[in-house]
């Protein structure tokens, strides 16, 4: 059958019309033909009134007789094309509708799209405006005979956990509508998988003390080394850390000393109060090692201990030891103190005497505090508060407490330091026996890397970044799914997942520019191009704001999903933001923010190893800029790839378990 030539035939997507006919260029066709009161109208009140009613798909044909064009009986929308309980499901809020399309003419022909909200039993009941148009619907490209047709529905147009109905109806290139529409069938938008409700954004929220958030990192007990020369003991086990001199040969005594780690309570009493006789409340170079046992560090900070350093006496005959010991002890608390800003640091050493055997008469405590490495680092002279030498007739008369204070040579740009300190004990009765240990956790790096102002921190220690959450809760909000939803739980200690910091290009080892990161995650202008159109600016805040793209694990990480993998060392890679879970922040009104999924395209699957959110470019940037620069990475002075946890202490009570995340920040 001929096109009737006169009649020019389009279909629409969205607002947009498109001239079919064979030959014409796919570009847009203006609706100037179309008055603002067809605009306007209503879409008819019956929904299976004969096709030919809304004449969307073109002018009806009412001269000429033919066979009418018929929709198929299965009318679909999806991806993924799958049923539940006979309803399509489809994964977005953009899904494809389609329907085959036959002609006994052969005709090409187009299908019409029309949808429906509906009731509780399922069935349709208002129409949905699928486009501005006169009728509210959908219509196909003209497809051959037999073939699938298909429109897809634009953005803003269904809501997500929603259950529409759909049917179609087909008209032919000859201008002929099909008598009926197709069958009903429902299908159902995909729910949203997160919603997280948020508070109103602050700017002039509180800037968040980092140093609050660091708790003390256990480390190893000191390791006790070897002090040359040393005698075989008599009488004891070399296994059990005893390191001995020589027998005395006027008293037969033979000297030996060992360090016992001791987290009792009566050793860590003595550590905080002093002896039983004097009870003064001691010293501490660092605050928090008071009443403190073991080993711990901070980034600038050393609490080692607590532990026991005893010297005894053992009486021998004949080579042989008889059975009596002559015993002395001391708490031994030590605690270190750098600083981030300086090259010199300082350490303190508390003895305080547990027991002295009147039998040594006396006991002198000879103490060494060493930077190992002579020509990297300095030791200045000690300093005590109480004597080194207790009597036996009166051996809690006091507590000793030094300092010492060391400082890095700073002739390279970066050193590792280790500090030891070696206890000598001897007395009128006993030759001397000595200790020395070693702290390897507490080992000390001194730089001028990450500031040309030198300083020195506890590297094996693993900071803590806390992101304001009252200024920008939105991209706190997004970190925090991230890092709590992926497999990979970017900077999660709970999962032993630290992040890697990636500092500028000249100081890290690949020499990766970390905005090379951020450009493969979001590319420039991936905001306004394909970020939702519902994340909202705040120009009240910051004028001028406009959308932008933030990304997590960071982009300035060895974690960030732009990050190459193989000899770079990125550990996510991927090829693209697309690769990402896909979440935007809104304001839903004033006072109320939440952090959604993207319900534009498929649900995450949750085995991503990254995200990207759209959200205000003040919102993004503030998060972290300089806040993080200054105030966390450059203050506890990271370099590269050192590790460092992220926190999230207001989303405590959130359950990121579920296939839907959804939780009210903070707890109401």
């Amino acid at each position: 059958m001929a096109l009737l030539a006169a009649v020019p035939l389009t279909v629409t997507n969205g607002a947009a019309a498109y001239d079919v006919r064979p030959g014409a260029a796919a570009a847009p066709m203006s609706f100037a033909a179309t008055s603002a009161s067809d605009m306007d109208a209503t879409p008819s009140p019956d929904a299976n009134a004969a096709p030919s009613t809304r004449p969307a798909a073109g002018p009806e044909n009412t001269t000429l007789a033919g066979n009418r064009p018929v929709s198929g009986k299965n009318p679909q929308a999806g991806p993924p094309w799958t049923q539940v309980g006979g309803v399509w499901q489809a994964n977005s809020t953009q899904p494809v509708l389609r329907n085959t399309v036959t002609d006994k003419d052969n005709d090409t022909a187009t299908l019409t799209f029309e949808v429906y909200t509906t009731d509780i039993t399922g069935k349709p009941k208002s129409q949905v405006k699928l486009d501005d148009s006169q009728y509210g619907v959908l219509v196909s490209e003209f497809v051959p005979s037999g073939s699938i047709a298909s429109v897809k529905v634009p953005y803003g147009r269904l809501q997500p956990g929603v259950t529409y109905a759909l049917h179609t109806s087909a008209y032919d290139d000859t201008g002929l509508y099909e008598t009926e529409w197709s069958p009903w069938v429902n299908f159902k938008i995909r729910g949203r998988a997160v919603d997280i409700k948020l508070p109103e954004p602050n700017k002039g929220a509180t800037v968040i003390d980092q140093d609050s958030h660091q708790q003390p990192q256990a480390i190893a007990q000191p390791d006790v080394k070897p002090v040359p020369p040393a005698e075989p003991p008599i009488g004891r086990s070399p296994a059990d850390g005893w390191s001995c001199g020589e027998v005395n040969e006027k008293t037969n005594i033979q000297p030996c000393s060992r360090l016992v780690p001791d987290n009792s309570k009566k050793t860590r009493d003595a550590l905080t109060k002093g002896t039983s006789k004097t009870r003064a409340a001691l010293p501490h170079l660092v605050d928090w090692c008071e009443g403190f046992g073991n080993s711990h560090i901070k980034r600038y900070e050393a609490c080692i201990g607590s532990f026991t350093f005893e010297y005894v006496g053992v009486v021998v005959k004949d080579g042989k030891p008889t059975g009596e010991v002559l015993n002395a002890s001391w708490a031994v608390g030590q605690e270190v103190k750098l600083s981030g800003t300086s090259a010199t640091f300082t350490q303190q050493l508390t003895l305080v005497p547990v027991a002295v055997d009147a039998k040594f008469v006396s006991v002198t405590l000879d103490v060494r505090f060493d930077c190992m490495v002579t020509d990297r680092c300095t030791n200045d002279p000690q300093a005590w508060d109480g004597a080194l030498e207790w009597l036996g007739a009166d051996p809690f008369s006091h507590t000793a407490v030094g300092k010492i204070d060391h400082t890095w040579s700073a002739a390279n740009k970066s050193d590792t330091l280790d500090l030891s300190t070696k206890i000598t004990a001897y007395s009128p009765a006993a030759n001397p026996a000595a200790s020395r240990w070693q702290a390897d956790g507490a080992q000390i790096r001194c730089d001028k890397i990450s500031s040309t102002t030198p300083g020195c921190a506890f590297h094996k220690y693993i900071p803590t970044w806390v992101m304001n959450f009252d200024k920008t809760s939105p991209a706190v909000a997004h970190a925090w799914l991230i890092q709590s939803k992926l497999p990979n739980h970017p900077g999660s200690k709970a999962h032993n997942k630290p992040m890697f910091f990636l500092p500028a290009a000249d100081k890290n080892a690949p020499g990766r520019d970390p905005n090379k990161n951020r450009d493969v995650i979001c590319p420039k202008g991936w905001a306004a191009k394909s970020g939702h159109p519902q994340a909202t600016t705040v120009p009240e805040i910051s004028t001028g704001d406009l959308a932008s793209c933030d990304e997590f694990a960071y982009a300035s990480s060895y974690n960030s999903g732009g990050m190459p993998g193989g000899v770079i060392g990125g550990m996510n890679p991927v090829a693209s933001g697309d690769s990402c879970v896909q979440t935007y922040a809104t304001r839903v009104k004033q006072g109320e923010w939440h952090l959604y999924d993207d319900e534009r395209m498929a649900a995450p699957t949750w085995a991503e190893v990254c995200g990207r959110s759209a959200m205000s470019g003040w919102i993004n940037s503030t998060s972290m800029g300089g806040a993080f620069s200054s105030g966390f990475s450059g203050k506890y002075r990271l370099l590269d790839r050192d590790p460092y946890w992220v926190a999230f202490p207001q989303f405590a009570h959130c359950d990121a378990s579920k296939v839907t995340v959804t939780c009210t920040v903070p707890k109401p």
